[in-house]
């Protein structure tokens, strides 16, 4: 059966709150259609560089990006690109055959005040658990079981990703929603997004549906 190639096209607000003011040169790995990237720009005088598998997605992003590159990451010689004040990993190492090789290989576009910001999904959200106690391991074309995925976090195996890869954690942030209904969403109104966001630090494991980490390479 052939699969069809996912063109991704989103603006991750979590990797956005981590990404820092002061960063002027930004790699995006796994920069999808660029619509991340061009949010990146447009705060500031930026240059911000994208990768992608995808001839499709590269093709969109060269129009928003200041430099797209379309690779293979397996064996992407990211050295000829330059240095990068922070360089973002925003749902692709999920993707990966060998996440730790990555991060070792992209320390050598980073100095000494670069930095990376890595987003994961987390295997066990609560949705998942029911579908695990259920007997159900099904692939889907998108989300935390993409049949794309080769890889799969929770908390810990998350953070022991970066720490392998010899990376020190700065920030963590735990991102999900709170179950409530679409009716009760709209009647508390903001007061959901804060709910959201105390409850999945309180309870990452369980209530976040990705991990979001801030790092650098460790001295």
């Amino acid at each position: 059966m052939e699969i069809t190639q996912t063109i991704y096209d989103g603006l991750n607000q979590a990797v956005l709150s981590l990404v820092p003011p002061s960063a002027v040169r930004i790699l995006d790995v796994g920069c999808g259609t660029g619509t991340f990237g061009e949010r990146l720009r447009t705060d500031g005088q930026r240059y911000v560089a994208g990768i992608t598998y995808s001839p499709q997605e590269a093709e969109l992003a060269s129009k928003r990006l200041s430099k797209v590159y379309c690779a293979d990451l397996t064996n992407f010689d990211f050295s000829s690109l330059g240095k990068f004040d922070c360089v973002i990993l925003s749902h692709i190492l999920e993707h990966m055959y060998s996440p730790t090789q990555i991060l070792e290989r992209l320390k050598s576009v980073m100095g000494p005040e670069s930095v990376v910001v890595v987003a994961l999904p987390n295997v066990v959200w609560w949705k998942q658990r029911l579908q695990f106690l259920m007997g159900k391991w099904q692939y889907q074309d998108w989300g935390i079981l993409d049949r794309t995925h080769f890889r799969f976090f929770d908390k810990y195996s998350s953070a022991e990703l970066l720490k392998d890869a010899g990376y020190e954690i700065l920030q963590r942030r735990y991102d999900g929603p709170f179950p409530l209904t679409k009716p009760i969403r709209r009647l508390i109104g903001p007061s959901a997004e804060k709910l959201d966001r105390f409850a999945s630090q309180m309870m990452p494991g369980l209530l976040a549906t990705q991990f979001v980490y801030l790092a650098k390479v460790k001295k």
